[in-house]
């Protein structure tokens, strides 16, 4: 069957579908409403499921009611088994233990009325236990102090009219601010002007009766003023009278409460909470009496150790906290658990981790608990070290959930555990082991929901055994009623280090295996203070169990398409959650890029499986079928070839090893080249398949979906790009390149050739992807810190340059040519583009098919093509077409920025600029290969230093015109000499090769240095060079000039010295030149003949010292004052000779033997002149040198 390419994803479409929410319904169920025990949340502590409905008649009242305007309070009674949700008009009571089993009876009541409500005014409620013989009574007291209580709830059958009411003895400003059952005849009701009421049941005609009185000092021997001197706060003869102050909360103490002060047949201890300070009451159990034991203020104790544990603030800044005390709990005996709560800005925090920022709104209150302990002995209270001060998951804004007074209840006391907590705010429940650190929530989803009271179910006797096992809390909620599941031995085992990883995790989890049913009343979030760290471990742990189907998160299925695409809904849910609570930014780079090459390698999986399938469906038995064969390569690799359905485990479990499949795609391709297993022509379309399958749909989905995962491209280390993966997708081009370029006679299935033909745009595209993505990574800071990557990006970027113009150059060739264009465009590869604009006629630029293009790309990249587009031309020696094209202000640029002053000179001449040209020109032909360039260099820079003196309306520059003259006077020594040697080849009448008129010359005209080879060797040289017209150097002319007979032109001499003098070269190189012309000027004559005296006058020696070279060249050097050092040589100067370095310094490329050979040449010129010993006619022949001078 035909393999197609793989299509490009759409922008169009919904790719956004993999960010779906997950609607199957996970564990909840698919059917509409609830079932018994169907679960809500559950980790490994905590499991919440539903446990009962609410009455119909009160879920009418409670789908209309605005819990921001209207106030409403609630309380589950574990004692008698029923509940109830009171409005300030209402109160409906049921049995929530009857609803699971059946419609609940709801009882309805009315509630006492103040003649002055406030706003948000609720009744306090108490239900009166009667044990299992009958049904209880209720106590409804409003915040004025109008009480209420009925006998029996069967009288809500009747409207609830034949109700026992009394009225509290409260001040005109004073409220009830709490109601508290002590036992089951006696309630503690506590007001906002500090005081304390006892409410006791009592039996009246057959009816149960309320008696209400304050608090009052006893009249036993029982009375503990003498323990505790308190006389000064009990004024009233009626009533204890104390400081004033809000009680917000009072707690009774378990069992025998002041046995640590050793005294028995006492009261009971009741504790409350009086602003800032704690009272403890002893209460008589007959209703005799009551007494203050204990009043005193915490919040010295507490405020302190809040501020630096939690806050930046200074220790002046305390007023700042408003600190308020909100509720407390008595552990045991001496042992309270303080709830409080203080205001701060963001700024003043202290976190030891990040805010989530979905909470940075200010004002906000944030929650802790603190545990105190009292010594009865000091009689203080102190911070207790048993236990330790955690702050609560939750902050509470201006704009929170529905507004309610936050409460405490004990789920656990004691045990490994420590204090189990739950704590009630209006729309959260929170659980908090404080020993631990371990912290969770649940948090209601709908605005309309708010929790109304929350109990703890007493433990079966078998249960109780050292405080373990599990411990059930009953929620009650606007929407239905919760049971909660603590797990008291998975709590005493939380350890923060690695559980707060694991409860992000678990939030996340929930999150996607419960958080889309319709009916769960609860919706899942992070903390307000998200550790990053456990956020990233807890995400990177999630991602990794969907990406190997964890059936925690993923459920089993034969169906492997649903499979995948039930986990990618699972991934697009974690980062949807991630971006909805507000957290991403919380996350580093490095996290957020797992998370997305988890999503982005799942979706690969998912076209590659689809792929595959469509393959199998179409040829079920298909005897080359790449994929699999890499799969099960990979699979018998790592051991994992067990599988009977190796296909299925590998894209179940190992999907995160996607990339690992590449190589051994590639080791299938190289086998189909030697195996008859494999069809070549059907395995490379194959393998081309899977490579862009796997690399395009990658890189697509990277770039889709960037901005969810908040990525900074290029990644760290991509994958899609790894030096490998570049070296496999250069191969599989270069093997369809030549499955491409198959001579039409070769016998190829044609469909696969078109298969290959077909893919190999896209192929170069995903190796351009690949080339640039990882020269990206290699640049970015983050690569920069790592060592070696430096080397490593130059030589990628090296290796990417080269290979560019090959690929474009192979789409080309092969009918794509305009994919190669728009590939070397995009990448803005000008270099390749000026190439495939010119693969046909360049001359004249007119009719170049592409013309139109370049001048297009002109216009659209201006100086950057232009400039790469002017390389290529002066490269491939296209000078004409250069200036054909006639961009000026282009040119003008491109020179200015590229030294290029052997051709910029002609259009600086162009241009009007002769002075630019003058001086290039001047430059170029200093190092002109070819003595006819040099020439014509000198002289039309000459004319351009002529013509620019015009144009300026001034003389020429002196020293540049010299500079000119001295060059084509170097020229014309260049011409002198070619023509005197040439005079050797006068008699030759055939015609000679070039080597052999070098041999004639060289015996003609060097026979003084015959017998010393080398030398000879290097005059030989150069000489060849002067008749191939090349133009010699400065020190290469002086040796031939000095190397040569000069019988008949002793001023050759002169001339060589007279070009070193000018010449720019290093001093040392210099002084060794101007020796060895001086030592060749010596030589010159036969020193011993001259100095032959016998029979001849002084006139005939004095003569012959004027015929030496010596003397002409004194005659012409002595009185330069400006003469760099070597002008004028005794003998004795010119004997040193070049070292070896030296030598192969002047003569750079020759062996090393030659270099050997010319020291020693160099060493016999200097030793013939040290045996001459001229030093005894040297003074006579400078004598008559100055004498010459004077008269000449």
């Amino acid at each position: 069957m035909a393999v197609d390419t793989p299509t490009p994803i759409p922008e169009d479409e919904s790719m956004s579908s993999i960010m779906d929410v997950d609607d199957r319904g996970s564990e909840i169920g698919l059917e509409r409403g609830l079932k018994p025990d169907t679960i809500f949340a559950k980790s490994e502590e905590m499991q919440v499921s539903f446990y009962a409905h609410l009455p119909e008649e009160l879920k009418k009242v409670l789908r209309s009611a605005d819990f921001y305007r209207e106030g409403y309070t609630g309380q589950v009674d574990t004692l008698t088994g029923f509940a109830l949700v009171a409005s300030a008009e209402r109160c409906f009571v049921w049995n929530y233990s009857q609803a699971l089993t059946g419609t609940p009876t709801c009882y309805i009541f009315a509630c006492p009325q103040d003649a002055e409500p406030l706003l948000m005014d609720t009744p306090l409620h108490g239900l009166i236990p009667y044990g299992t013989s009958r049904e209880p009574g209720l106590i409804l007291a409003s915040p004025e102090g109008n009480t209420r209580c009925w006998d029996s709830l069967g009288m809500g059958l009747a409207g609830g009219e034949r109700a026992f009411e009394t009225k509290l003895e409260v001040a005109q400003d004073e409220r009830i601010t709490t109601l508290t059952r002590a036992d089951a005849q006696t309630f503690i009701v506590s007001t906002s002007n500090g005081r304390l009421f006892r409410l006791t049941l009592t039996a009246l005609a057959g009816k149960h009766v309320l008696t209400t009185h304050p608090f009052s000092r006893p009249n036993s021997s029982l009375s503990l003023s003498r323990l505790f001197p308190l006389s000064n706060f009990f004024s009233s003869p009626v009533g204890t009278q104390v400081e004033p102050g809000y009680i917000s909360a009072v707690a009774l103490s378990h069992g025998d409460s002041i046995a640590d002060a050793g005294i028995k047949g006492a009261g009971r201890d009741i504790w409350t909470l009086i602003d800032s300070r704690i009272q403890r009451w002893n209460m008589s159990v007959e209703g005799a009496w009551e007494e203050l034991v204990l009043d005193q203020d915490i919040s010295d104790i507490i405020g302190p150790e809040v501020r630096t544990r939690f806050t930046r603030l200074a220790e002046q800044d305390d007023a700042e906290l408003d600190l308020e005390f909100l509720d407390l709990q008595v552990v045991k005996s001496g042992s309270l658990l303080i709830l409080v709560s203080f205001a701060v800005q963001d700024d003043q925090l202290d976190y030891s981790a990040s805010v989530n920022p979905s909470y940075a709104t200010a004002p906000k209150r944030i929650y802790c608990i603190v545990p105190l302990s009292y010594n009865s002995t000091t009689g203080i209270f102190s911070i207790d070290k048993n236990e330790k001060i955690v702050k609560v998951p939750y902050q509470s804004t201006s704009s929170s959930g529905a507004p309610m007074h936050p409460r405490m209840q004990l789920l656990s006391k004691v045990g490994p555990s420590g204090s189990i907590i739950a704590i009630q705010f209006g729309e959260t429940v929170v659980l908090c082991a404080p020993l631990t650190e371990y912290t969770d929530r649940l948090e209601l989803k709908s605005a309309t929901n708010r929790t109304f009271g929350v109990a703890v179910l007493p433990l079966e006797d078998e249960e109780k055994d050292e405080g373990l096992g599990e411990k059930n809390l009953i929620v009650l909620a606007a929407s239905t009623l919760m049971r909660v599941l603590v797990d008291r031995d998975h709590v005493a085992q939380f350890k923060p280090a690695t559980g707060r990883a694991n409860l992000i995790r678990s939030t996340m989890t929930q999150a996607i295996l419960y958080g889309s049913h319709p009916e769960n009343p609860l919706q899942f979030s992070f903390p307000p203070d998200v550790d990053e760290e456990a956020l990233m471990s807890g995400a990177e742990q999630l991602s990794e169990a969907i990406m190997e189907s964890d059936t925690e998160v993923v459920k089993p299925n034969h169906d492997l398409s649903a499979q995948i695409a039930h986990r990618r809904e699972r991934l697009s849910f974690l980062i949807k959650f991630i971006n909805d609570n507000g957290v991403l930014t919380k996350m580093s780079q490095s996290s957020r890029q797992t998370l997305a090459v988890d999503a982005e390698t799942l979706y690969v999986a998912d076209q590659l499986w689809q792929r595959h399938n469509k393959l199998i469906s179409y040829a079920p038995n298909h005897p080359c079928n790449v994929l699999t064969e890499a799969v099960y390569m990979y699979m018998s690799a790592n051991d994992e070839d067990h599988h009977e359905d190796f296909m299925r485990a590998f894209f179940r479990k190992f999907v995160r090893d996607l990339g690992s499949l590449l190589p051994h795609i590639l080791e299938v391709l190289k086998r189909s080249e030697h195996e008859v297993t494999y069809s070549r022509s059907e395995t490379i379309p194959q393998a081309n398949d899977a490579l862009l399958i796997i690399l395009q749909n990658a890189l697509a989905y990277r770039k889709y979906n960037k901005g969810v995962y908040g990525l900074e491209l290029p990644i760290t280390r991509p994958w899609t790009s790894t030096l490998q993966v570049i070296d496999i997708a250069s191969e599989f081009f270069e093997a369809t390149t030549k499955q491409v370029e198959l001579p039409a006679t070769t016998v190829e299935p044609t469909i696969s050739r078109t298969q290959a033909r077909s893919q190999f745009p896209e192929l170069a595209i995903t190796l351009f992807s690949a080339y640039s993505e990882q020269v990206q990574w290699l640049s970015s800071p983050r690569a920069a810190s790592e060592a070696g990557n430096e080397r490593e990006r130059a030589d990628l970027e090296e290796r990417f340059k080269q290979a560019r113009p090959v690929i474009l150059d192979a789409l080309r060739r092969n009918g794509f040519q305009e994919q190669a264009f728009e590939l070397a465009e995009r990448y803005r590869d000008f270099r390749s583009l000026a190439s495939l604009c010119h693969k046909e006629k360049i001359y004249p630029p007119e009719e170049n098919p592409h013309a139109k293009r370049i001048q297009s790309y002109i216009d659209k990249f201006r100086e950057e093509f232009a400039s790469e587009l002017y390389q290529w031309y002066i490269e491939h020696g296209e000078l004409r077409t250069l200036y054909a094209l006639d961009q000026p202000a282009h040119l003008d640029k491109f020179f200015a920025e590229h030294e290029y002053p052997n051709i910029s000179w002609i259009h600086d001449i162009e241009r009007g600029r002769y002075g630019l040209a003058a001086n290039s020109l001047l430059s170029e032909a200093q190092h002109a290969p070819e003595l006819s360039s040099k020439h014509l260099m000198l002289s039309i820079g000459k004319l351009a230093c002529l013509a620019q003196a015009q144009e300026d309306a001034t003389s020429a520059d002196e020293q540049t015109l010299d500079a000119f003259h001295d060059g084509l006077d170097f020229v014309s020594v260049h011409e002198a000499l070619a023509e005197e040697l040439k005079t050797a080849l006068a008699n030759v009448r055939a015609r000679q090769s070039i080597d052999m008129q070098v041999d004639i010359i060289a015996r003609a005209k060097a026979t003084r240095i015959s017998d010393r080879r080398a030398l000879f060797s290097i005059f030989k040289q150069l000489v060849k060079r002067l008749l191939q017209g090349k133009a010699l150097s400065v020190e290469d002319a002086a040796d031939v000039l000095s190397l040569k007979d000069n019988d008949s032109s002793i001023e050759d001499y002169i001339t060589a010295l007279h070009l070193l003098c000018q010449a720019q070269i290093p001093d040392a190189r210099k002084l060794s030149a101007f020796r060895a012309v001086w030592r060749r000027i010596y030589l010159h004559n036969d020193w011993n003949q001259i100095r032959q005296t016998v029979g001849i006058t002084d006139d005939e020696v004095t003569s012959r010292f004027r015929r030496t070279a010596f003397h002409d060249a004194l005659m012409a050097t002595t009185g330069n004052e400006h003469s760099p050092e070597g002008y004028v040589l005794l003998p004795s100067d010119a004997l040193p000779v070049p070292t070896q370095a030296e030598v192969a310094s002047r003569w750079p490329g020759i062996p090393p033997d030659d270099v050997a050979a010319l020291a020693k040449d160099y060493e016999s010129e200097s030793q013939e002149l040290a045996n001459l010993r001229l030093e005894d006619v040297v003074d006579r022949v400078r004598e008559l040198a100055n004498e010459d001078m004077q008269w000449s």
